[in-house]
């Protein structure tokens, strides 16, 4: 499937990187970092890109699944989920068998050195059992399948997956079906796969257990000793643990960040980091409303907060964007530049500025959850994981890039040597084995080189924020660069027999020529067929488009001088269609560089 969307000029310099090793970067999604990562160069060896769900490398999970990944006698998978940990911090023991792994995740007061969560001989011995919070194995063992007592009693069957209970009221019954029917609506809770569920029930302690299989050899096998929401969210959350560059040129996925407080705590918690941080205040609750210390928040989240004092305000921006938020701390005022935004009601305490939970929210675009039993308030903001192993030369006119993201697309896509008034194909392909073709996918891109240096560069769709700048150099010739015809049904097919010639009266022979400051377009296309007197044509250098001009023809042939006055660059040189009824839609289109002067 094919997906076509024609896209203005985005308002962004180039921004010419450097190139140089990059780990996984976390750059903007529409709550996330503007900074632009600096492109992984391929021409030394690329780490391997796994899910930023377990792979991040911030993430507690990121050594045990680059061990997995490694040395695992199977295809080893982990969620991306994680349980309630109950204000602890998280421990993991792992091991190896002959035909599989093991994992043990459990609730510990002492942070776990990170060489004792990799697998070992030992496995989970020394864990108490009352803390486990989950268990993981996998194997080529039939046993790995999950027994299912002749006591339970089937729920429901859905995508080859069988949900049971046993030892569950009517009433607890009818709660789990809802919930299990609700998890299966998408499809199959781990992607490609057929399975078992059951809920087993002993007093007032519930289990969750699941167990399924790809491929009919290698089973997986996961209980959970916490509450259903957990284990619904972590069934539905297991990858593979693979490189995914080797499905893509790039990836890009979310990668969520999640920050734990509770109302009267002065720490919070993040649990993917596995690490407490401390609070210059508690959150608190005033008149009903949820109050969160600015700086700490602000901070966390990657923001920086000024005081200026004889103003009475604080200044807040995101990860570097220069469009600060102005809180008047006298009449709660929030502004950005001169555009009031809406108004607060703050609250300073010791030199503390604390606000609502909401101000969070509208302004920084921020997930939040407020659980008044527990007193728990949960902040998600999301950001891009994304790294690439793009070659940093091509000889091709038209570099074909996939990019495994979720779907959407979420990114546009240029080259910032080249105006950026073109037409953007996406080309469906599927997902690695393990991730859902309804939410992710592999774009294949295909973007326009020109001789020489080229950068491509991918934006936040959401916010035309710079995701990453990956250098091109291209060794195509200019006799390789086609015209790029804009698909207008009147002209499928039709060759207009377009020719350049640059000042110096130099021809061209193909959709690339070079000038000093005009070129002469001709055709030899008979266009008294059409009824056409004339085309229209224009340019973009940059950000700057110019108007566009009436090329007239003369007996049916196009021979037209375009003036390029906008100095040295790179131009994009498009004639449109004639009809009135069809301005600006391009018919085809070429590059024209006009060199700097030499000195």
């Amino acid at each position: 499937m094919i997906q076509r969307r024609s896209y203005k000029l985005l308002l962004a310099a180039a921004l010419l990187l450097a190139s140089g090793s990059a780990g996984q970067q976390g750059t903007a999604m529409a709550a996330g970092s503007a900074d632009m990562p600096a492109a992984a160069d391929p021409s030394t060896a690329v780490q391997p890109m796994l899910d930023p769900g377990f792979g991040y490398e911030t993430h507690f999970t990121h050594d045990l699944a680059m061990s997995l990944l490694a040395s695992s006698p199977v295809a080893a998978y982990l969620p991306t989920r994680l349980p309630d940990s109950g204000w602890q911090y998280y421990g993991l023991k792992s091991a190896l068998s002959g035909d599989g792994y093991a994992v043990t995740a459990f609730r510990t007061a002492k942070l776990q050195p990170v060489s004792e969560t990799l697998p070992s001989a030992g496995g989970k011995s020394g864990v108490d059992p009352a803390a486990v919070l989950y268990e993981l194995k996998a194997g080529t063992a039939a046993e790995a399948g999950l027994a299912v007592p002749q006591t339970a009693k089937r729920l429901l069957g859905a995508d080859g997956w069988t949900y049971w209970a046993d030892g569950a009221s009517d009433t607890a019954a009818a709660a789990l079906t809802a919930k299990f029917a609700a998890m299966s609506k998408p499809g199959s809770p781990v992607n490609g796969a057929t399975g078992t569920v059951l809920a087993a029930s002993a007093g007032s302690k519930t289990v969750y257990s699941a167990s399924w299989t790809i491929d009919g050899s290698v089973y997986y096998s996961f209980v959970s000793y916490g509450s259903l929401a957990d284990f619904t969210a972590m069934l539905t959350s297991f990858r593979p643990v693979t490189n995914l560059l080797a499905s893509a040129d790039v990836v890009l996925l979310p990668k969520e960040m999640q920050l734990n407080m509770q109302i009267g705590r002065g720490r919070l918690y993040e649990p993917y980091e596995n690490r407490f941080a401390e609070l210059a205040k508690a959150p608190a609750v005033y008149n009903g409303s949820v109050y969160l210390p600015l700086r700490d928040i602000a901070t966390v989240i990657g923001g920086k907060i000024r005081y200026i004092g004889k103003e009475g305000a604080v200044y807040v921006s995101r990860d570097g964007d220069e469009d600060e938020l102005k809180l008047d701390l006298r009449t709660g005022t929030v502004a950005r530049g001169q555009e009031k935004l809406g108004a607060i009601k703050p609250i300073v305490k010791d030199g503390t500025t604390l606000v609502p939970l909401r101000f969070m929210t509208d302004q920084f675009r921020l997930a939040a959850d407020y659980d008044a039993a527990s007193k728990g308030v949960t902040v998600h903001a999301n950001q891009w994981a994304l790294k690439d192993a793009l070659p940093r030369t091509s000889s091709a006119a038209d570099l074909a890039v996939k990019v495994f993201t979720i779907g959407g697309p979420p990114f546009l896509y240029d080259n910032e040597k080249v105006a950026i008034n073109t037409s953007h194909g996406y080309t469906n392909l599927k997902p690695p084995q393990g991730y859902n073709g309804l939410k992710y996918v592999i774009y294949e891109v295909h973007v326009p080189l020109i001789p020489g240096e080229n950068e491509l560069v991918l934006r936040d769709m959401a916010n035309n924020r710079v995701l990453t700048g990956i250098p091109i150099r291209s060794t195509v010739k200019p006799e390789d660069i086609p015209f790029r015809y804009g698909g207008l049904v009147w002209f499928d097919g039709m060759d207009l027999k377009l020719k350049l010639t640059s000042t110096d009266g130099k021809a061209w022979p193909a959709g690339y020529a070079e000038t000093s400051g005009a070129i002469t377009i001709a055709s030899d296309a008979d266009f008294k067929a059409l009824n056409f007197n004339s085309l229209q044509a224009g340019y973009q250098i940059g950000t700057f488009k110019s108007k566009i001009v009436s090329a007239p023809l003369q007996d049916g042939k196009l021979s037209y001088r375009l003036l390029l006055d906008k100095g040295p660059g790179t131009y994009e040189v498009t004639l449109y269609s004639p009809f009135a009824n069809m301005d600006s839609v391009q018919v085809v289109s070429f590059i024209v560089v006009v060199p700097p002067k030499k000195a």
